[in-house]
């Protein structure tokens, strides 16, 4: 076999390999992702049925519930932001490769990208709305039962 056709086969397997741990980093991602905000809802929903019974407790120890959801929000954050950044290196890897193999999968979605014809800007969007959103609501439902109880 020629080093030529060897080298080939190197970076088409890196290149496989690279997408694989691509695609494993999305996956850690989504998973914790699911578990951590399945384990707030059930830690929300406790809190309710457990602080709702008396209105002393429930007005003192609530604040607490909706300061350990906004930080199980935020690390889940700062997790998939890690996520996210070492995907971006895993994609400039790829992105190299296939300009060594003439290849264009990946380099028409970031040509794309950078041609603003894939926006972005409306998922961040989303991403704040579902970050700080639940907390939000919690707070506001804290003052309506506050000031109504």
């Amino acid at each position: 076999m020629t080093s030529d056709k060897q080298r080939i086969e190197s970076l088409m397997k890196e290149y496989q390999a690279t997408q694989d741990m691509i695609r494993h980093y999305d996956d850690i991602s989504m998973r914790f992702g699911a578990a951590s905000r399945v384990g707030v809802f059930i830690f929300i929903g406790l809190a309710f049925g457990l602080l709702s019974k008396d209105k002393l407790t429930f007005l003192y120890l609530f604040p607490f519930v909706i300061l350990f959801v906004a930080m199980s929000n935020f690390v889940t954050h700062m997790m998939f932001k890690r996520h996210r950044n070492i995907s971006q290196v895993k994609i400039r890897r790829i992105l190299a490769i296939e300009k060594e193999l003439n290849w264009k999968q990946f380099t028409l979605v970031d040509e794309a990208i950078r041609a603003g014809q894939i926006e972005s800007w409306p998922i961040r969007k989303m991403l704040i709305v579902y970050q700080w959103g639940l907390p939000l609501v919690l707070m506001i439902a804290y003052f309506v039962l506050f000031f109504c109880l």
